[in-house]
């Protein structure tokens, strides 16, 4: 049997053993009891009648436009390459390379200056093979 709460709505599928008539049930969801009556049956809808297909009618057709499909110039237009990279950019990323040889190239000949300055790069040196030279007294 299928009772239905009259005050939140909700719908319980019980045997019908369960509830013999003149019973009062209590609704798990809102906690009121009342005494159930049988819910009406559940009522699907019934599909609509499907109507008769229409005849189609014959309707001349033109061929379709050549402009309606895009052309082989639209289609590689609308695909750009990337932009190649300017002349500046390719000039700061040598000068950029050339600074960083130099920095490399200045550590490298002014070692004794450098550990003689940051006592603490002897290790660096000492790690990459280089002994550091002694700073010549003036």
């Amino acid at each position: 049997m299928r009772i239905e709460c009259p005050s939140c709505g909700a719908v319980y599928e019980v045997a019908d053993s369960l509830v013999p008539a003149g019973r009062t049930v209590r609704c798990a969801r809102c906690a009121r009891e009342w005494m159930p009556v049988p819910a009406g049956p559940v009522l699907e809808p019934e599909p609509d009648p499907q109507p008769e297909p229409k005849r189609p009618e014959v309707v001349e057709t033109k061929p379709p436009v050549a402009a309606a499909r895009p052309s082989a110039m639209d289609r590689l237009a609308a695909h750009r390459p990337a932009p190649r990279p300017s002349a500046r950019l390719r000039l700061a990323w040598a000068a950029s390379a050339l600074l960083l040889v130099l920095a490399v190239a200045a550590a490298y000949a002014w070692r004794g200056q450098v550990v003689a300055g940051w006592p603490p790069s002897a290790r660096v040196y000492t790690l990459f093979g280089l002994e550091p030279r002694a700073e010549a007294a003036p």
